[in-house]
Formats: structure tokens, C-alpha cells, sequence
């Protein structure tokens, strides 16, 4: 069974779909950004501010979007917000940007929502937005992670150390999706 059309709807994998953000995003983006454990995972600080701060900061990311950066919703078929997907640092001259999935939504990790996410905006990345290289980083330790993206068409190519943290970049070609199965593009 088909999911219906989602308001805002960007791409849709077999799993997800995914959407522009809206406010109504604001109090799960607001506990996933405020949760030590999935900050972690970003090697960064959870969010500390008051959810009334993060709706207003939401607020103006939506009324003034950054040309550089774009957030959107990670929806399961029922329509229900299970995490976040972003793609940033965009470079339009070398045609290349970096993007991150999260998966908000404990009960639903280990069960291919992240792989189909990554799948799918990476779809959307090389066929809609025209895109030839797609790279991000990951945390050495987050071996789940890197399968995730692995599974997505991504390959690692380096390391890099930030601070206390040692990251695998890794990177997703165009001309690879375009080599890769039909299946595996779905």
C-alpha cells in the first residue's frame, strides 16, 4: 500500500519520506537536539536552550532559509516525524554538498529507517538537485552508522581528527548511483 501525498513532500524511499520542516516540528527536533545520546552521536553539545528559544530560532530558519543549507522532516509511511535529514556546506560550483540523517525515534534504530533516509536524499541529491558528489563525516566509533551509509552507496576515503574526536569521511558519486542496480536506487 501506497502512502498518500504528504504537504511539502521532497522524496520518499520505501520506508520514509521526507518533507520540508515545519513549526509543528519544533517540540521533537526541540528533544532529539536536547538529548545527550544523540548529540553524542554528532560529537556535539545537546541543545541547552529553552524550547521556546529553539521554536524561534526555528521560526527564522524557516522564514529566511540559508541558500547553503537545507533541513528537512523524516516522516515513517503513517505520516509520523521520526527524525531529521539535512544537506549543507553546499557548494554549487563544484556541484557537492554534506548531509547527515537522524533518526530521532529510538524504538525505530536497527530497523533500515537511517539506510532508507540516506537512500532516498542521496536519490534526491544526484537526480532533482543536480549534485555530483555528496560527503560526509562520521564518528569512528558509530560503526552503525557507517553501515548505514555503506548500505546507501556511500564509500570511505579518509579520516580526520576534530578536537577530541577521530571522524571517517566518506563520500557518494553521482556516476556510482548512476552504475549501481535499479534495487539498490529505489
Amino acid at each position: 500500500m501506497t502512502a498518500p501525498a504528504v504537504e511539502g513532500e521532497v522524496v520518499r524511499g520505501q520506508r520514509v519520506i521526507l518533507r520540508e520542516k515545519r513549526l509543528s516540528d519544533a517540540a521533537r527536533d526541540y528533544g532529539w537536539r536536547s538529548d545527550p545520546e544523540l548529540a553524542r552521536f554528532d560529537a556535539a553539545n545537546p541543545f541547552s536552550a529553552s524550547l521556546a528559544d529553539y521554536l524561534a530560532l526555528l521560526r527564522e530558519e524557516l522564514s529566511y532559509p540559508n541558500p547553503f543549507r537545507r533541513s528537512l522532516s523524516v516522516l515513517d509511511m503513517e505520516g509520523r516525524h521520526i527524525g531529521n535529514a539535512m544537506f549543507y556546506n553546499i557548494d554549487p560550483g563544484r556541484n557537492e554538498a554534506e548531509m547527515g540523517v537522524t533518526i530521532g525515534d529510538r524504538s525505530l534504530w536497527g530497523q533500515g529507517y537511517g539506510t532508507d533516509a540516506v537512500s532516498a536524499l542521496l536519490r534526491y541529491l544526484f537526480e532533482q538537485v543536480g549534485l555530483r558528489r555528496v560527503h560526509l563525516k562520521t564518528l569512528d566509533w558509530n560503526v552503525r552508522a557507517r553501515r548505514c551509509f555503506e548500505k546507501a552507496g556511500f564509500l570511505a576515503h579518509d579520516t580526520m581528527r576534530r578536537g577530541p574526536h577521530n571522524f571517517i569521511l566518506m563520500e557518494a558519486r553521482r556516476e556510482w548511483f548512476e552504475a549501481a542496480p535499479d534495487a539498490a536506487r529505489s
